[in-house]
């Protein structure tokens, strides 16, 4: 029994490791396009006087990319803007209780907006509207919303389990052991 847990647990850091290498790279070569794509289109419109007719479209769709790749990016490390001026003056049980509730309520959040996405992509797919610069059909440029909302509810989610069924308060389900993951030590 034992030997299972510790398999499964091993396939989920693994799982982990490589959804963080996947979204970390969507965001690094996003990022690089973007900037490769706007020095190409400012040295074409200067020294060419004419743009690229894509410019706009392109960073539109790495705009998406970055921010949805970045929310559950974030949400994995514990790295989202918190208030906490109501949690700090709170004894340490009612912050523990408070961590907890706002972990599993921002992921069902997260769940009912990334079904609103897969609605939303429903909706519009069928309607034919293609990107005017690039042909590209509109609804492809949002498949990464729902699947990035989905990993970030999912990582809320996990850190609300890990405060339940641990003894230590937790910004994030991350279990490097960093420091990154354990809110006691921020």
């Amino acid at each position: 029994m034992r030997s299972t847990s510790r398999l499964m647990r091993s396939g989920y850091e693994k799982s982990i490791v490589l959804v963080n290498k996947l979204e970390g790279a969507i965001l690094i070569i996003s990022v690089l396009i973007m900037g490769c794509n706007n020095v190409s289109n400012v040295i074409g419109r200067v020294v060419f006087n004419q743009s690229l007719y894509f410019t706009d479209e392109l960073n539109s769709i790495l705009i998406i990319f970055i921010t949805f790749a970045g929310t559950s990016y974030a949400a994995r490390l514990g790295s989202h803007i918190r208030m906490t001026a109501i949690f700090d003056v709170l004894p340490s049980l009612y912050q523990k209780v408070l961590i907890t509730l706002i972990a599993f309520i921002t992921s069902i959040c997260i769940f009912a907006i990334c079904y609103f996405s897969v609605e939303y992509i429903s909706w519009i797919a069928p309607k034919g509207k293609v990107l005017p610069a690039m042909q590209i059909p509109v609804y492809l440029t949002y498949i990464w919303v729902p699947v990035s909302l989905f990993l970030t509810g999912l990582e809320y989610f996990a850190t609300g389990m890990k405060n339940l069924f641990s003894k230590d308060m937790h910004l994030s389900s991350q279990i490097t052991g960093d420091g990154y993951d354990n809110i006691n030590e921020l």
